[in-house]
């Protein structure tokens, strides 16, 4: 039987030697007594991709290569399902070109779902919180074993993103936004209902800084492995610098009885020290955690969502930071020279003067209760996509958009895969 308290730390310097992932892989699933078969679902982590500043977030594909050679190289395990659902507004199959996964279709027994594409199918949760039902991929449902390749990052919302967070993937596009607002913590918890793998492999070769969708990468060679996503996480919330109870969905997850729920149940067998981890991640950098420590100026007035007493860390003010790091990773420097533009969220108690700029109200629900000196615009959605930010924003801030700026090959490229990609949805869900 699976040991559900283990996590194995195993050293692994860089991507460069397969052989080696594969032997760790191997290891890691003789001695927690991971056994795949039949239809494995292999997901993978996969927000965003680009070729020149958007290298990191991804699961690196030499990782996800020695799994599925690992996996198919087993006689009871009859395919290997690369499914996954990239961020919202952007079809999967798109960022799987540019993350450098086309080659992967041609390895043994390998099958490709892209969960926005797939048929999906209602289920309800018996532990749900916010949600108490919702709809998944077919595939995913079906799926007879799971294994999880999540990226270790840091997430400017949440702290941590790592197996259990890698469920907001398992998401349609609609439901995905439904709850990712002040109830986002929540919402992660809810999923691992479904999104519960039988085994985890996290890439933390290189692990992310900074934010989740553009990080900075940092060296730490190792790949994690475990039978619980509550235990990898546990582990991959004290590598960042957290303890695990600092990691709400976590705590969430553990309070409703998913196991182990505590650290003194986890056994953690490691090749590195964690003197070695600590001395690696001592300079960890968490820039975009908090909007007021950028280096802009750009003014941000963060009021409370409607009915609560706390701003919406989990809606547009999530888009925000994803948004301007997305900004810096494209054209570094471009938020620091941007208009000083107030930028407000939720609902404001206070004056606003725009000092002779446009203010930007973000989200359907934003407004000011004091004085408004100045012309408003609105951005809207709830929460506002980074795609849609990303678009507009820049006009007002005097920077260049990563998205309008790209090169014409991918411009031309991006609406023909977005067609296709509605061609295949349209197939699977009106005509199977």
């Amino acid at each position: 039987m699976a040991d559900q308290s283990r996590v194995m730390i195993r050293a692994c310097p860089d991507y460069d030697d397969l052989d080696r992932i594969r032997g760790i892989v191997s290891e890691g699933m003789e001695e927690l007594g991971a056994k795949p078969f039949g239809k494995v679902l292999l997901k993978y982590n996969m927000v965003f991709a680009h070729e020149r500043f958007g290298l990191h977030p991804y699961t690196n594909p030499r990782v996800l290569e020695a799994i599925i050679d690992v996996l198919a190289a087993r006689p009871e395990v009859e395919k290997v399902i690369l499914g996954e659902r990239t961020g919202v507004y952007v079809p999967t199959r798109y960022h799987f070109i540019r993350a450098g996964y086309e080659f992967l279709k041609q390895k043994p027994k390998v099958e490709i779902c892209f969960f926005d594409e797939d048929q999906l199918v209602e289920v309800a949760l018996a532990k749900g919180g916010f949600h108490k039902s919702l709809r998944f991929s077919r595939t995913l449902v079906e799926a007879d074993y799971k294994l999880y390749a999540p990226k270790l990052k840091h997430h400017v919302t949440t702290r941590l993103t790592c197996a259990l967070k890698l469920n907001m993937g398992i998401c349609d596009q609609k439901e995905r936004l439904l709850g990712h607002d002040w109830h986002l913590e929540e919402k992660i918890a809810d999923l691992y209902e479904v999104g519960h793998p039988d085994f985890v492999v996290v890439d933390a070769v290189d692990i992310g800084q900074q934010n989740e969708i553009f990080p900075k990468p940092l060296r730490l060679g190792a790949i994690l492995m475990g039978t619980s996503s509550v235990a990898i996480d546990s582990v991959g919330a004290r590598i960042l610098g957290f303890a695990p109870d600092q990691i709400e969905h976590l705590r969430i997850v553990r309070s409703r009885g998913w196991e182990p729920v505590s650290d003194d149940q986890i056994e953690i067998s490691s090749e590195l020290s964690w003197d070695e981890i600590k001395e690696k991640t001592k300079d960890f950098d968490y820039s975009y955690s908090d909007l007021g420590k950028l280096d802009t100026p750009i003014r941000f007035l963060l009021g409370d969502h409607p009915g609560g007493n706390e701003p919406c860390w989990g809606g547009c003010i999530n888009t925000l930071k994803g948004a301007l790091a997305g900004f810096e990773a494209y054209a570094a420097g471009s938020i620091k020279r941007a208009r000083p533009l107030a930028l407000v969220v939720g609902e404001y108690d206070g004056d606003v003067d725009g000092q002779g700029h446009p203010i930007l109200l973000i989200g359907n629900c934003t407004k000011v209760k004091g004085k408004v000196q100045g012309k408003t615009r609105r951005i809207w959605g709830c929460p506002v996509g980074i795609p849609i930010f990303t678009v507009l924003a820049p006009y007002y801030l005097g920077i260049p958009s990563p998205l309008l700026g790209e090169e014409p090959a991918q411009i031309y490229k991006f609406p023909s895969q977005v067609a296709l990609s509605y061609f295949h949805k349209m197939i699977n869900r009106a005509f199977r």
